[in-house]
């Protein structure tokens, strides 16, 4: 067969590892190259593809199940195909089956070694973990900067070492994989090969087989068997033939641009487009030399054992610091020891908080991953550009602050991003942009994900929920109210279901897992020019630096960064709107006026708002002035979960054990900010 035809079949074997098998168009997709290359093939070749082509049929009218294990058969038959075409065998004329039957399960399975014991398999996947994640980060940084040698060797080295330590444990399945990429990155490094999107392609799918490898060693030991993931020989074939065989076109070339997120420059973003909605700074910067540390890993449970113990000392010391005989202010020197021993006690619990602290990094790696990915699977350009991944959060909040990310860069390639043709006749670039910065903001970090994409129009989502009876009109809303909406469950306003989104589940999952973080999520968007998510989120879970407020017999704390001021208001200064809503006139703006012993019915507070303070709180852009007794001490507490069904309660986060071993309750300011504003039923 000729070079071309060894070409196509090189590049239908990719198109197979790339195959999603709950996507039926991509095997529409896949079976029109496949017929392609059966109708110019000839003799044993012919008879190979035509066999292909007959398994390809039955998979289409199969489940998901089938479909994996098909496409690792499909795997073997190209293989054939591709040495038939090379002259490496005869294959005999292959009898067409009308329907091909495929066993319950064709997984396979391997067990671990006993040579060694479960310490040093968790060590190993651990530290292969870091390798992984190290490599593919420098694989999407290469995309970009195919001519850095330093990318290539660390790429290079990340699979060399993930090869030799695989081999010493005897894990093969590991060690083969690795063996293949450091081939076939072997052959650009030593300058026979030129880098292609093939490359990139294939050293990420094996580096997301080997993770996934290593995650199924977690829940096995030594002696046990783990199942390979579907498809992992198939890869291995793919890795040998690709590396033999001629490849695409560099994906450096300007002549046909790859789907991919491509490179970001600060001019490049501002070139030939119109000013974005709110595109955060971004720095072309250079990455400084790392400095070696010494660490130790440690178990995550010990971990949050140290945190629990450390928080219930903080408890006691602030029990024994609010003692009689303490306040009573008689035992001078012993107020001085119990005033140094809470100095060491805060510091001690500043630091089992830092201990838990893990930067955001590599979330914003996976973020990053997950646009390139798309941009591919949709034929769109995409640039992706991080700020803020060295900002640390809770290990515990990872997780969680991950999924909103996961539904949001979805929804920003698929519905907000343009395609190239049509962002050129709208005077774009060809390249859309999305932006992933982190920040610091009041005592909370403020997530933003940004795109210069179609943008958000008011009256499409105005006339989708007067459509689904959510409101009958929206004279009266803000345009935050508006957007806020795409947040209903089930509400959507794409024209088409994707297999990525369109279904309305992906906002509203956002909207809860923000709100489960103890955040809020607010809405920036223009039409034509592109939107912008903003969350904002407590650093930590654990902690919460509050002021003890006072209402008749009960104390409540109020987190501190939702604090702008506190006051005690004149009569002229109180005004009633549609004779129910209280608000206060503070800075030439009214503020609604929110009652803490009415909203949590206490009976014995103070009414009249001249008697009382009224507490200024902010959330965002949005304020409201909460009325209570007293205010009485700052504090730092524990935060504690309060339980099914209490944790649900409007304008409460979480509970604390006070000084005395009350529980006192942990106010929600966006919470609260929201349920004035309903209250006042106007714009604030």
């Amino acid at each position: 067969m000729c070079k071309d035809g060894e070409m196509n079949l090189n590049n239908l074997a990719i198109s197979l590892i790339e195959l999603n098998p709950e996507n039926g168009s991509e095997f529409d997709e896949f079976k029109k190259k496949l017929m392609l290359c059966r109708d110019n093939a000839t003799g044993h070749l012919k008879d190979i593809l035509e066999e292909v082509c007959v398994e390809v049929d039955y998979l289409c009218d199969q489940g998901i199940e089938s479909r994996r294990e098909g496409i690792a058969h499909l795997g073997i038959l190209l293989e054939q195909a591709m040495e038939c075409a090379d002259g490496e065998i005869a294959v005999p004329r292959a009898v067409k089956p009308e329907k091909v039957e495929y066993p319950e399960s064709a997984s396979q399975k391997i067990t671990l070694s006993t040579d060694f014991d479960a310490d040093l398999m968790n060590e190993f996947i651990v530290e292969n973990m870091e390798w992984s994640t190290m490599a593919e980060s420098a694989i999407l940084n290469w995309e970009k900067n195919p001519n850095n040698k330093e990318l290539l060797n660390t790429i290079f080295r990340g699979f060399h070492t993930i090869k030799g330590t695989s081999a010493f444990l005897n894990l093969d399945c590991v060690k083969d994989l690795a063996h293949r990429v450091e081939s076939m990155l072997a052959k650009v490094r030593d300058g026979e090969d030129s880098f292609t999107v093939g490359h990139a392609n294939l050293a990420l799918k094996a580096l997301d087989m080997i993770k996934i490898i290593l995650e199924r060693m977690k829940t096995s030991g030594p002696g046990q068997q783990i199942e390979l993931p579907s498809g992992h020989g198939a890869l291995l074939e793919t890795l040998k033939n690709f590396i033999s065989n001629v490849r695409e076109q560099p994906a450096s070339s300007e002549t046909h641009p790859q789907p991919m997120v491509q490179p970001a420059t600060k001019k490049e973003t501002q070139a030939g487009e119109r000013e974005p909605v709110r595109e955060p700074t971004v720095s072309s910067t250079t990455v400084p030399d790392q400095v070696a540390e010494s660490t130790v890993r440690v178990k995550v449970d010990r971990l949050d054992k140290l945190l629990d113990t450390v928080g219930e000392l903080v408890i006691a010391q602030t029990m024994v610091g609010q003692d009689e005989l303490i306040v009573g202010g008689k035992y001078h020197e012993l107020n001085k020891k119990i005033s140094q021993a809470g100095k060491i006690v805060r510091e001690l619990h500043d630091l089992s908080m830092f201990l838990r602290m893990v930067p955001l990094k590599g979330t914003f790696q996976k973020m990053v991953r997950l646009a390139r990915d798309l941009a591919q699977k949709h034929g769109k350009m995409v640039s992706c550009v991080t700020e803020g991944d060295d900002i640390e959060i809770d290990r515990n909040m990872v997780d969680m602050v991950a999924d909103p990310l996961v539904h949001l860069i979805r929804n920003a390639v698929d519905h907000g991003i343009e395609g190239p043709a049509e962002r050129r006749r709208l005077g774009k670039t060809e390249s859309g942009h999305i932006h992933l910065t982190a920040c610091h903001a009041e005592g909370s970090i403020m997530l933003t994900v940004w795109d210069d994409g179609r943008g958000m129009n008011r009256q499409t989502i105005v006339d989708k929920a007067i459509s689904r009876g959510v409101i009958e009109s929206a004279e009266r809303m803000t345009d935050q109210e508006v957007w806020q909406m795409i947040f209903l469950p089930g509400f959507s306003t794409a024209q088409e279901v994707t297999e990525t989104s369109g279904r309305g589940v992906g906002m509203d999952v956002v909207r809860r897992a923000v709100e489960a973080l103890r955040g809020r999520i607010e809405v920036k968007t223009q039409e034509g020019q592109g939107c912008a998510f903003i969350m904002r989120m407590p650093l930590t879970m654990a902690i919460t630096d509050g002021m003890i407020v006072k209402v008749g017999s009960q104390r409540y704390i109020l987190p501190t960064y939702n604090i702008q001021k506190a006051v005690r208001p004149e009569e002229s200064a109180i005004h009633t709107v549609n004779q129910r809503a209280e608000m206060l006139m503070f800075m030439e703006e009214l503020i609604p006026v929110i009652r803490i012993h009415r909203l949590f019915n206490v009976q014995d507070a103070l009414t009249q708002l001249t008697s009382g303070l009224l507490v200024i709180i902010g959330e965002g852009q949005q304020r409201c002035a909460l009325f209570v007794d007293d205010l009485l001490s700052q504090t730092q507490v524990v935060t504690k979960l309060l339980g099914a069904g209490v944790n649900d309660v409007p304008g409460v986060a979480g509970g604390a054990i006070m000084g005395d071993g009350t529980v006192g309750l942990i106010l929600d300011a966006a919470g609260i900010v929201s349920i004035a504003r309903q209250q006042a039923n106007v714009s604030m």
